[in-house]
């Protein structure tokens, strides 16, 4: 239980990160770049549950 609630966390963390450095580098807005986001995230997420459950 406690993997799935940092993990949360992380997503929303990784999502915010990524969509600031995106939004830095100056690509538009849109499905593509939201995609991105989301799976760079996601890929956080399951890292970090991953080492919650390690530990």
């Amino acid at each position: 239980m406690l993997s799935l609630v940092i993990a949360t966390i992380g997503f929303f963390v990784a999502g915010y990160f990524v969509k600031r450095y995106l939004e830095g580098m100056g690509i538009p807005s849109g499905t593509t770049r939201n995609l991105v986001v989301f799976v760079f995230a996601a890929a956080v997420s399951y890292g970090v549950a991953f080492l919650v459950d390690r530990i």
